[in-house]
């Protein structure tokens, strides 16, 4: 079964800088991210103000599996003036359970693969790609970091405003990225466990 994961505006538990959640289930009210455009610019990640912090999103820890099938990516966005010359970006990659990068399982493609430029009104970008097929172990996560993307020559003094956690889809907020695949969280259950009981066994518990 197919697993939509969507960005929240929640920190990780990772608890790094600029680090939020993916969730499997959507945010309640929608958050705007806003970049700065850069003269020449190609590919900016997108911050949470203009000129902030950079923002990525990560998975909880994830059961084994293989990442082959697919990948849909939905992103909203405008940008302020169409001197701009943005459009949408991402990079999906696996991680450990530290949240140190291993691969790109998606590797830094436009949103469509054909880029189209971001309108001065929110609406949606989005495509299907398929991905390097990428072996997952158990505590592996996955890191999805939001780009900005030049559309011919990026301008300056301008703004890229993106928004995700929306409770509504087809609306600001409804970004998201959809994997083939079915992705299992692990989490700790409890402190003790049965006799004859593995700690990998009594670790597991599917929340997605």
């Amino acid at each position: 079964m197919a697993t939509t994961l969507f960005p929240t505006s929640v920190a990780s538990d990772l608890g790094g800088a600029g680090q939020k959640s993916l969730s499997a289930s959507r945010g309640l009210i929608s958050v705007n991210a806003v970049t700065n455009d850069v003269a020449s610019g190609t590919n900016l990640p997108v911050t949470d103000v203009g000129g902030g912090q950079a923002l990525t999103w990560l998975s909880t820890l994830l059961q084994a599996v293989t990442i082959s099938g697919t990948i849909t990516v939905n992103i909203r966005g405008k940008e302020s003036a169409a001197q701009a010359n943005c459009g949408a970006g991402i990079l999906v990659e696996r991680c450990d359970s530290l949240g140190n990068v291993i691969s790109a399982i998606l590797n830094d493609v436009t949103v469509p693969s054909v880029i189209t430029e971001y309108s001065t009104s929110d609406a949606a970008k989005n495509g299907t790609f398929t991905p390097t097929s990428t072996t997952l172990v158990d505590t592996d996560r996955i890191k999805i970091t939001l780009k900005v993307r030049n559309v011919g020559t990026m301008g300056s003094g301008h703004t890229i405003t993106n928004t995700y956690a929306g409770p509504t889809a087809a609306a600001a907020g409804d970004t998201f990225v959809t994997f083939t695949e079915t992705l299992n969280s692990i989490v700790q259950v409890g402190t003790s466990r049965q006799p004859n009981v593995s700690r990998r066994a009594a670790m597991r518990a599917s929340i997605w």
